[in-house]
């Protein structure tokens, strides 16, 4: 229960955070009363030294930074913010502008503020929505209502108006919409309807920038469903219909008895315009799933253009069809997956060009026993443009990229220590087999890392050691590096000083000719002070020196850190 002597502080709390910020759905059932009101965070303070030699500072010689987190947390709603100062930026972010809470109780759940909510892919998918809703889902019911302001109006402001070499934002009307969802099911088998309905407040724009921005309207429904049968099969599918209008003052479009029926039942349900679009989308796929074998099948097709208010972004224009199956053997030690895809655009033919994508991936992962495991990646990514055809072999670019990689790996663990041994290996490529004005230069990158690590658990000691391989084969040249790094980190004085420390040497190429080196070492202690206290110290020095320096400079840089930090 909530003390008597400080409801009116409550009110006011609650009042105040409702203003300021956005969290997620609250359980009201879960919140602790008797600590109404909490508060924790963190508060940072860094000072840094640099210096360099051969390149151009590429930071100040002196530069200091506090940075902040505090929290309040009122009767479970947290009230995040952030600060930072500095003698290079400040920042400082409250949350007074984007709040959203989302109370729960049971199966409703109510909606207030700036809110995410998505009740299709097609309709209201996500959109911040400034407003009210609620969600009921009691037994099978699928219910949800939303209303409120999807986007704030904007003009230009007056020094953009008076310069005209000033880039522009377009302005923009205050835009408002609903969403409702209607549906029964569980999350094995159901079927939802939804519909949004977005406008432009004409009103909200001032008369002198109506002319150059048209208010518009739109109308997206939606329908999507999944179907559970014979135990292991499932069809999951999802539909979307939407009627967006450009400019609402714009002409109407009327029907007469040449039109054919469908168009007359459309235009009665949509009442069209000359700067009406009437598109479509939808995506469904079938499922297979038992404890060895997974197969799916997908397919995507949204029409050009597609849009509707409730949603950010749209990839219109696409065809996509995939077949992604899986296998788990071996008592599930083993796992095999991957996919293939078709993709293409220009739908409706209005491009010069269409562009057809060929899509794979594998995934291979085999962890025969807790100490050896290997995995293996291989992805490919094709795609060819042609023109309006003349001829079947008509082409105007096509490119092929390709990337492999195996990390096998050791791992020993025990009571006392854990220990790690893993060889991280990658092929990556691009390839034109055309050679055109638009296409890219092939380029090949061959990398391998050997990582060791070893962990002492009681002493909290930790050691590392790496060697490396890098090679980028380019069409001025190839590029390359070999070397190795060690590094470790001690607690001391009863866990309260951790020293760490990390160096790396590389050896550089060019042409496979040498050229220089490469050097990278990083010290830092951090000592704690009481238990939410603490001091840090650290020093990096980089230096690179080059025999050719027309390919890259020598150069040597050091940073020097001095930090505190405290939590609450």
């Amino acid at each position: 229960m909530i003390p008597t002597t400080q409801p009116r502080l409550l009110v006011l709390l609650m009042a105040f955070c409702l203003s300021i910020t956005n969290v997620q759905s609250q359980d009201i059932e879960k919140i602790d009363f008797k600590k109404p009101v909490q508060f924790s965070g963190s508060l940072n303070i860094s000072l840094e030294s640099y210096n360099a030699h051969g390149i151009e500072k590429r930071k100040k010689p002196f530069s200091w930074l506090v940075s902040g987190a505090p929290i309040v947390t009122v009767l479970g709603v947290q009230v995040p913010f952030s600060f930072l100062f500095s003698n290079f930026e400040n920042r400082y972010y409250q949350p007074f502008n984007q709040f959203g809470i989302s109370p729960r109780y049971k199966w409703a759940t109510f909606h207030a503020g700036y809110r995410n909510i998505q009740f299709s892919q097609f309709t209201l998918a996500g959109y911040r929505m400034l407003g009210g809703g609620v969600e009921l889902n009691p037994r099978k019911l699928r219910l949800g209502f939303m209303y409120g302001r999807l986007a704030r109006s904007a003009s230009l402001d007056s020094l953009q108006y008076a310069n005209p070499l000033a880039f522009r934002t377009p302005p923009t009307y205050t835009r408002m919409a609903y969403a409702v969802k209607l549906g029964v099911g569980t999350e094995r088998n159901y079927i939802d309807l939804s519909m949004l309905k977005g406008w432009d407040k004409e009103a909200s724009l001032d008369q002198k920038f109506r002319d150059s921005t048209a208010p518009a309207s739109n109308l997206a429904l939606g329908v999507s469903w999944k179907i559970t049968f014979l135990r292991r099969f499932s069809w999951q599918a999802e539909i979307g219909l939407s009627h967006y209008i450009n400019d609402i003052y714009s002409d109407k479009l009327v029907a007469d008895s040449s039109d054919a029926k469908i168009i007359r039942q459309l235009l009665k349900v949509f009442p069209a315009r000359i700067s009406s679009q009437l598109l479509t989308a939808g995506e469904t796929r079938l499922s297979y799933q038992d404890k060895v074998m997974g197969l799916t099948l997908q397919y995507k097709r949204v029409d050009p253009e597609y849009r509707s208010m409730g949603a950010y972004f749209f990839q219109s224009d696409i065809e996509q069809f995939n077949f992604m199956p899986s296998f788990r053997l071996n008592k599930g030690k083993l796992f095999i997956g991957g996919s293939v895809g078709l993709q293409r655009d220009n739908l409706y033919r209005q491009k010069l060009a269409t562009s057809e994508r060929v899509t794979g991936n594998a995934n291979i992962n085999y962890n025969p026993s807790a100490r050896f495991g290997v995995s293996f990646n291989y992805s490919n990514f094709g795609i060819t443009q042609n023109p309006l055809r003349t001829s079947a072999s008509d082409e105007i670019f096509k490119q092929v990229s390709q990337s492999f990689t195996l990390v096998p790996y050791l791992s020993f663990i025990n009571d006392n220590s854990v220990k790690n041994i893993q060889f991280i290996s990658s092929l990556q490529s691009l390839n034109s087999p055309m050679k055109t004005i638009n296409t890219t230069a092939d380029q090949h990158t061959l990398m391998g890392s050997l990582i060791y690590s070893h962990t002492w658990l009681k002493k909290q000691f930790s050691f590392n050691t790496s060697l490396n391989y890098n090679n980028t084969s380019l069409p001025d040249g190839d590029i390359g590096s070999k070397g190795g790094g060690v590094g470790f980190s001690i607690p001391v004085y009863k866990n309260r000083i951790a020293l760490s420390t990390n160096g790396s040497w590389n050896s550089n190429t060019f042409n496979g000719m040498s050229n220089g080196y490469t050097i990278n070492a990083d010290v830092s202690t951090s000592v704690r002070i009481l238990k939410r206290n603490s001091v840090q110290l650290g020093f990096n020095y980089l230096k690179n020196k080059a025999t050719d320096q027309t390919v890259v400079q020598s150069f040597d840089e050091q940073t020097f850190r001095l930090g505190y930090g405290i939590s609450f």
